[in-house]
This record gives C-alpha cells, sequence and structure tokens, in this order.
C-alpha cells in the first residue's frame, strides 16, 4: 500500500474518531457543579451550590450553554428593563448565556466554543476552548486559565446527561 494510501486511511479514521465524538456529545446536558479555582487553590462555587445551568450540543456542531445562580432577588417587573440597577447587576454578574457553533480535537482532548452571540458583549466573535472528559452520562469541561471576578482562575465544570 502507497503511503498515500497510509495516509488517507489515517485521516479517514481520525475523522471518524472526530465524527464519533461529537456524537458522543450531542443531546443536553444539566449542570450539576461549577467550581472555580484560582492560583492560590481557592475553590469557590462560582454560580452557587447547586448551580443551574444548560448546555446543548447538537450532531451538526452547533451549541448553546447558559449558567445562572439560582434564588436570584426579583426585579418585581416582568418587563426585564424596568429592573432596579442593584437587581439588574446582580442579574448581569450571575448569569452567563452564549451560542455558537463548536468543533472537537480529539488529539487534544478539547472541544472549542465558536461563540456567535452572548450575554457578554465582549464574548461575541471569539473562540472558548475547554478541555474535555467524558464518561458514562457525565461530561467534565475545564477551562484554561482566564480571569473571572478580579482572579485568575480555572473553571471546572460538571454536567450530567439530561
Amino acid at each position: 500500500m502507497s503511503a498515500v494510501m497510509l495516509l488517507l486511511l489515517a485521516l479517514s479514521a481520525i475523522d471518524a474518531r472526530a465524527d464519533e465524538a461529537v456524537g458522543a456529545l450531542a443531546g443536553t446536558w444539566r449542570l450539576i457543579s461549577l467550581q472555580s479555582e484560582s492560583r492560590d487553590g481557592k475553590v469557590t462555587d462560582l454560580y452557587g451550590s447547586p448551580p443551574l445551568g444548560q448546555l446543548i450540543y447538537d450532531a451538526a456542531g452547533h451549541m448553546s450553554v447558559h449558567l445562572l445562580t439560582p434564588d436570584l432577588p426579583k426585579c418585581g417587573s416582568l418587563d426585564r428593563r424596568a429592573c432596579p440597577d442593584r437587581q439588574a447587576r446582580a442579574a448581569f454578574d450571575n448569569y452567563l448565556g452564549y451560542w455558537g457553533h463548536y468543533t472537537v480535537d480529539l488529539a487534544k482532548g478539547t472541544v472549542t466554543h465558536v461563540i456567535e452571540g452572548a450575554s457578554a458583549p465582549d464574548w461575541v466573535g471569539t473562540t472558548q476552548v475547554r478541555h474535555f472528559r467524558l464518561w458514562g452520562n457525565r461530561l467534565t469541561l475545564t477551562t484554561p486559565l482566564q480571569r473571572v471576578g478580579g482572579r485568575d482562575a480555572v473553571q471546572r465544570l460538571v454536567w450530567v446527561r439530561d
């Protein structure tokens, strides 16, 4: 067999494994833990304990994620633009949502979110890389070191398939 043929076979096997990983991630996931670990080792529950969250991956490569601290103070109105400044700030600080596309790199063990829209305007048009570990009905996503709330920290999100 020629070297070119072997290379093509190897590449198709890698593509098949990547497609398999996308298929394994596809579905709806519920957040059960989100812990932030700073450089000094301090661990905090960034969105409360237990946090609220939903992650959706589809087989076509679309994704959407929502993270929320439970039991935020109410605004007293269903008109979200009538929310007093203090409650509006709490809502902004304690919710993150974004959507877009995703790709999987099995060799690196990463999933990359390509963000098309987000509650944090500066995230639009960016990519967010997450290391992933999938076992049974659980998925762990780990961020690289990033600045959150004025601290450099790694976020570890544990999801269970809904």
